[in-house]
């Protein structure tokens, strides 16, 4: 009966799991779990997204032919150390983790050479956390990075794509320092953002009429500072330098708007940007991802003058008289304060 071992039954973990049992009934398919949570392991158990729980890790991974180490980012390094020994040869392991680089470092140090470690990250989630939270459907249609070692089997990168068409995901090949460059900006940043906003409001003052009128923008913005912190804080720890990397250039970007907002003689300039995020946040959100994507069913770049007012039409021009409008009332008004000395 061909087993696999997952260790870490919270959301990721159990969601794999009830996947695993979902699409693999009457195969004889053995699944095994481990937590050191015991409330997460008897959640998966209840939940039936494993067939059974054990105790210690090594007695999960004994005659599993794949391992997948769904537990929080530091916690994988512990149990690369504690299964080492005890897995077979031949096993493939794999991860779930949203940092690579130290993950695939820890691999090469920790797993025997008989075992082929083959990095993955399912680019799916919630706030929510546990095995209460798990979904069969959870990753379906994501994309699940695949990060191989150097000397992982060809076949035990097949078996991690695998699973991942098992899941109901798309796999996406990348390098290690590529894909944490890359999530730091699309996954970490807008942690960190959150935890940044929600903290400002928060340590406000005013924070109690704050919340009163706090509604469904400020709720969706901040989202993501619910995440849980253990794995917030490894998230942080494990890609330190692409975070602020990714920090400082926003940094630069809200100065950026921010100059723009001051700029009371070219209210235009600050419309055309918000009209150009606007429109091209629609396409993001209406399928437009990826270089193919991008180039062959919308722009390729920023819409020029011309585009926006094919795309704004009547909106644009309107706008525009309006902002002229402003514009000429204000010098209006300065040619008066002047003719008058500032007397009024």
């Amino acid at each position: 009966m061909p087993r696999i071992a997952i260790l870490g039954t919270g959301l990721i973990g159990a969601s794999i799991g009830l996947r695993l049992k979902a699409t693999s009934t009457g195969d004889g398919l053995e699944v095994v779990g481990f937590d050191r949570y015991r409330d997460h392991a008897q959640g998966a158990e209840r939940a039936k997204a494993v067939d059974s729980i054990v105790r210690d890790p090594t007695e999960a991974v004994r005659g599993a032919g794949l391992v997948i180490l769904a537990a929080p980012i530091l916690a994988i390094r512990e149990l690369m150390e504690q299964i080492a020994h005890a897995l077979e040869p031949g096993a493939v392991v794999t991860d779930t983790g949203s940092t690579k680089a130290e993950i695939m470092r820890w691999a090469r140090e920790l797993l025997p050479d008989t075992a082929s470690f083959v990095g993955g990250h399912p680019m799916a989630g919630k706030t929510e956390s546990g095995p209460g939270a798990a979904e069969a459907t959870l990753f379906e249609h994501a994309r699940w990075a695949i990060v191989p070692s150097p000397e992982a089997a060809e076949d035990a990168v097949d078996v991690v794509a695998g699973l991942a068409h098992m899941m109901g995901a798309q796999p996406l090949f990348m390098d290690a320092e590529e894909h944490d460059a890359y999530v730091a900006a699309i996954s970490h940043l807008p942690l960190m953002a959150a935890t940044a906003l929600f903290r400002l409001t928060r340590d406000s003052e005013a924070w109690p009429e704050l919340s009163l009128l706090a509604a469904g923008g400020f709720r969706d913005t901040t989202r993501l500072a619910g995440t849980d912190p253990a794995m917030a804080h490894d998230i942080a720890i494990t890609n330190r330098t692409q975070i602020i990397h990714w920090l400082e250039r926003y940094r630069e970007a809200l100065h950026r708007l921010q100059q723009q907002l001051a700029d009371t003689e070219d209210e235009q300039e600050l419309f055309r940007l918000l009209t150009k995020t606007n429109i091209e946040h629609g396409a993001f959100m209406s399928g437009a991802i990826g270089r193919k994507e991008v180039g062959e069913k919308h722009w390729e770049s920023v819409p020029d003058s011309a585009m926006l007012d094919l795309l704004m039409g009547g909106t644009w021009a309107e706008r525009a008289r309006e902002l002229s409008r402003r514009a000429d009332e204000r010098i209006a008004e300065s040619e008066r304060r002047a003719r008058s000395g500032g007397r009024d």
